[in-house]
């Protein structure tokens, strides 16, 4: 979306997932299977092919990351690189020292040479895009140099999602086009089978050296894909599965009352927004965006679409608990349709004005369009919004321009 003079109404961030584990406590069996369930379907098995966040969970199995980060404080630590650092006049340059023996899990050996290519790999793809990056080269074995054409804080950040999670270039050879389908990392499991869109399964790489992920416990993990959150639910409490996450906070109290379940809530940074193409008649005048922003309750907007208390309106990318949350924004854009009203007719519009919209087909995406739609309709702004799979929704307003405004998180 790089090339978008893009805008965004930030409707709800931190919320919380129920998880549920069956049976008792004690060590792990290292010859143990995990029967995992989620509604969680990915988008590719490729870390840089896929442009939905459902990916991760699947990715950190199979992929270690060039620069890791601490779960709870998303503080960077050592991961496949073991050290790096900016350099050189306006810190343009970056540069990486590896790890030394570690190997993918085809027996092929982690050095320089490899995350250059899947570095290039990545970029080709278009999905992750850092315009930035002028070249990636291997002056040695275990150093890694990246030159920039502009200062570029946020690289070591790339560096611990997709653009860091290094491919075997010996499997990507070998698959072509075919990867994401035949998928090679250096993480602490290694791919054994798929059912698209319906099973996962993965097995412990017994060579694994840490970098990044901890050490595999369990012999292999299978994940089952749910989308009926009844169904997922009931996975659970006929031990159909062991584990089950992205359950929705509404199945918590059911699911709590099983002696046999074990229910923990832990907070995680999910962001819910409206992009706005900026460059788009109607929405490039500030008065029709300002107005967007006035005729919204997000409050209201964040309850109803998580079912739950647990969502918060927020005014920025972070909310409130997250160690980036900006005080300052708190309540920057209050709730007041009359004010949103005012400027609509200040632009041109007072009898009101049509927006195109898109929305990813899942909840909450799916919901805050009707949400977001009602309020702004009360305020004279139209939006008809398009329900579409993520992946094709990102293509049709990225590459096709088909909508002014986009449901996405």
């Amino acid at each position: 979306m790089a090339a978008f003079a893009l805008s965004a109404l930030v409707l709800s961030g931190c919320s919380s997932s129920a998880t549920g584990t069956a049976g008792g406590t004690g060590p792990a069996d290292p010859n143990a299977e995990l029967k995992v369930a989620t509604s969680h379907v990915p988008a590719s098995l490729d870390p840089c092919a896929g442009n939905i966040g459902y990916d991760i969970d699947y990715l950190q199995l199979m992929y270690a990351p060039l620069i890791d980060a601490e779960p709870a404080t998303q503080k960077l630590r050592p991961g496949i690189a073991s050290e790096w650092g900016f350099s050189g006049p306006d810190n343009l340059t970056f540069e990486m020292t590896l790890q030394n023996g570690l190997t993918f899990h085809d027996g092929t050996t982690l050095d320089a040479a490899a995350v250059k290519a899947s570095m290039e790999h990545c970029l080709s793809l278009g999905i992750v895009s850092v315009p930035t990056i002028k070249s990636v080269e291997a002056t040695s074995p275990d150093q890694i140099k990246i030159s920039l054409s502009a200062p570029t804080s946020g690289l070591p950040g790339w560096l611990n999602g997709r653009l860091g999670m290094i491919v075997s270039p010996t499997a990507l050879t070998a698959a072509g086009t075919d990867f994401a389908n035949k998928p090679v990392g250096a993480g602490p499991y290694t791919f054994t089978s798929a059912v698209p869109n319906s099973s996962y399964t993965f097995s412990r790489f017994d060579d694994y050296k840490p970098a990044g992920p901890p050490n595999p416990q369990l012999a292999k993990i299978q994940i089952q894909v749910i989308s009926n959150p009844t169904a997922l639910t009931n996975a659970l409490t006929s031990n159909a599965a062991d584990f089950a996450y992205g359950l929705t906070p509404s199945s918590a109290p059911i699911l709590e009352r099983n002696p046999n379940l074990n229910v923990s809530h832990d907070p995680r940074l999910g962001v819910a927004l409206v992009v706005i193409n900026n460059k788009n008649p109607v929405v490039n005048d500030v008065r029709v965006r300002l107005a967007m922003q006035y005729a919204l309750d997000r409050k209201a907007i964040a309850r109803a679409a998580l079912d739950s208390a647990e969502g918060t309106a927020a005014f920025g990318q972070y909310p409130p608990g997250s160690q980036f949350y900006d005080e300052e924004t708190e309540d920057a854009w209050p709730y007041d349709p009359e004010k949103a009203k005012s400027l609509l007719a200040e632009a041109g519009y007072p009898n009101g004005v049509t927006v195109r919209g898109l929305a990813g087909n899942l909840p909450p995406y799916s919901t805050n369009a009707v949400l977001v739609g009602e309020q702004w309709e009360k305020v004279g702004i139209k939006v008809d919004f398009v329900e579409m799979s993520g992946p094709q929704a990102i293509t049709e307003f990225v590459a096709h321009n088909s909508a002014d405004v986009f449901s996405v998180g």
